[in-house]
């Protein structure tokens, strides 16, 4: 598969697809995928979806379809042919930005003449009309080459079918690391049909409004802080409500379910600064002083949440993991490996939004080889092909559970740290509990919680 048959899907793309798609469903501890009824089966789709996590985004929106999506990317890193090979075995396209120079801008109608070809062969193409990423949940200004894009591919066509955006917000508990959850949304789509008569009068005006409705409809899906100076002290109020978020409706998704109470949080607090500009700086005091007291106690804050564990539950749990212990053991010390390069590999990484593509994309070619490796070595000693599958199935499972046991031996640690601060540190326990209250206080003033 090259350039020139880009919408076709040989059988080596498959089997990459297939091995990419299992790891990065290992990769994150929870998927959860809303709103795919807005995305139509036989029209031109191009999703377009927020930007914060690198190759993980892209990942996030072709997984979640479940099919092959083209992508577009800027043309600066085709310049070697080898790459740009690779890039196309992996449905990339190159697109030509003003900074590239005016003599390049005539080969994206090439470009558009393909992403028509794979438009009308059912192929939808991605776009992240962010043109970068951020480290924060806040929608940046959209480019406006998406729109240029749809237009063009539309031109190409004779505007004679129409093409849908579909705007996709994407949000992670945890953008950098893995085991988190990540959360895909689709909204309803945008059709581009409805601005060919102004384009066809008014091309920049067309690509304006275009533009301004995609954002307007990206919004909704993603979590989007505009009070972007109090980012941090945002995210921390997050953490505290959680314990007022309510239980999900029978049959409601749980993710999807915090996810909108996150959203309606944030809306009540931007109303709330607004009518009081003193309250988020109040907050903010606040929260500084209590994660600080949290941080020289190595607590969390979850640790607060109701109900608190007591001595009992906490020394079942210990027994528990006790038991599972070997289990736990064997899974580490077998993997710990090619999960352990990607990290030492990216320590001196600075852009914390690659950190998540890098260790998923190293981390899938040092397990596939250690365990291609090992499976040799075991069946060699076994003979027996059946003994070594199992072996092996078993050496993965025991790696996710050691991998999410580690995560809940460190909060039962922390449950024990809080127990004996609460019972041998008393004055230390109510200057915490103290803090935590003050900020609910302030909360509750300016009515954010009941």
């Amino acid at each position: 598969m090259g350039l020139n048959n880009i919408e076709h899907t040989p059988v080596w793309y498959r089997l990459l697809y297939a091995l990419a798609n299992l790891f990065f469903r290992l990769f994150y501890r929870r998927i959860t995928v809303t709103g795919k009824h807005h995305v139509p089966k036989g029209e031109q789709l191009i999703f377009a979806s927020n930007h914060q996590n690198a190759l993980m985004d892209a990942l996030a929106m072709l997984f979640a379809y479940g099919k092959p999506v083209v992508f577009l990317a800027r043309a600066d890193i085709f310049k070697k042919q080898r790459i740009a090979r690779l890039l196309y075995f992996l449905k990339i396209l190159p697109v030509f930005r003003p900074r590239d120079g005016a003599e390049t801008m005539n080969q994206n109608y090439e470009t558009f003449a393909r992403t028509s070809r794979v438009l009308k062969a059912g192929v939808p193409i991605a776009i992240l009309p962010e043109g970068t990423h951020s480290p924060i949940k806040k929608l940046q200004p959209l480019k406006k080459g998406i729109c240029r894009i749809a237009f063009l591919t539309a031109e190409s066509q004779d505007f004679k079918s129409d093409i849908l955006i579909v705007p996709v917000g994407i949000d992670y508990t945890h953008y950098s690391r893995a085991g988190t959850e990540l959360l895909v949304n689709y909204g309803e789509p945008i059709h581009v049909a409805e601005y060919y008569a102004l384009y066809r009068e008014n091309p920049q005006k067309a690509i304006l409004q275009l533009r301004d409705r995609l954002a307007a409809a990206i919004k909704p899906l993603m979590i989007h802080v505009e009070q972007e100076e109090y980012y941090h002290t945002v995210q921390q109020l997050l953490l505290i409500n959680r314990e007022n978020r309510g239980k999900p409706e029978p049959g409601e998704n749980k993710r999807g379910h915090h996810f909108a109470a996150d959203r309606d949080f944030i809306g009540r607090l931007d109303l709330a600064a607004a009518a009081d500009p003193a309250m988020l700086p109040a907050l903010e005091q606040a929260c500084t002083s209590y994660f600080n007291l949290l941080s020289h106690y190595k607590l969390r804050d979850r640790l607060f949440h109701p109900p608190q564990a007591g001595l009992l539950t906490i020394i079942l749990q210990a027994l528990f993991s006790l038991l599972l212990l070997p289990v736990h053991l064997a899974g580490m010390i077998f993997n710990y490996l090619p999960y352990k390069l990607p990290v030492i590999i990216t320590k001196k990484v600075k852009d914390k939004q690659f950190l998540s593509s890098l260790h998923y994309g190293l981390g899938m070619v040092f397990f596939l080889f250690w365990y291609l490796i090992a499976g040799i070595v075991l069946g060699f000693i076994t003979g027996n092909l059946i003994i070594t599958i199992s072996a092996l199935i078993f050496l993965a499972a025991a790696g996710l559970f050691a991998f999410y046991h580690y995560i809940r031996l460190k909060v039962l640690i922390g449950r024990f740290r809080l127990l004996m601060l609460k019972n041998t540190g008393d004055e230390e326990y109510h200057h915490i509990k103290a803090a935590r209250e003050a900020i609910l206080q302030l909360l509750k003033n300016n009515g954010l919680t009941e």
